[in-house]
């Protein structure tokens, strides 16, 4: 009888004392849903980007889809899961680097805006500009969650190169 030696499963590299994959991935689920529910004002105040309620509603997709992949390798530890989490993280932070530009566009462009000139009283204030500085406010928290989401996918996507490479 031959004894087949029993290979420990390939899970996410710890890769400092106090870092936790599965918290890791809990914040990327996290960030994403918050990303695809800002998405919802967006539809409404899409003013120089007339398709910007798609990309967060998008890329928050893609944060849960691969938080979640990260806390499956995390429960059911496999060489497999492991790629494929490697794959999602990578794919997240890609997409995460798209969306930061379309971000900062959005933020920064509002030259076709017109805004109310004369103020006629003291309480008299432009609609206009209200509006505006309300999308400058959620463009602004969405590239915040998506720098965020970066740093924590690309934890995630380092975790896993380093648990593939151990093997």
């Amino acid at each position: 009888m031959t004894e087949t030696q029993i290979e420990p499963p390939c899970k996410l590299h710890r890769l400092f004392r106090i870092y936790d994959s599965e918290v890791v991935a809990v914040m990327t689920i996290l960030l994403g849903v918050f990303q695809a529910l800002l998405g919802l004002p967006t539809y409404y105040l899409s003013i120089n980007i007339h398709t910007l309620y798609m990309c967060p509603v998008f890329v928050g997709a893609v944060y849960v889809a691969g938080g979640s992949m990260a806390m499956a390798c995390e429960r059911n530890p496999s060489r497999k899961m492991v790629k494929n989490c490697l794959y999602a993280s990578a794919f997240g932070l890609l997409m995460g680097l798209c969306a930061i530009a379309v971000y900062g566009y959005a933020v920064n462009d509002f030259k076709s805006i017109e805004i109310c000139e004369v103020k006629r009283s003291l309480f008299d204030d432009c609609p206009q500009h209200g509006v505006v500085e309300y999308f400058k406010s959620i463009s602004a928290l969405l590239l915040i969650y998506d720098m965020g989401a970066i740093t924590l996918q690309g934890l995630l996507l380092f975790s896993a190169m380093k648990a593939l490479k151990a093997k």
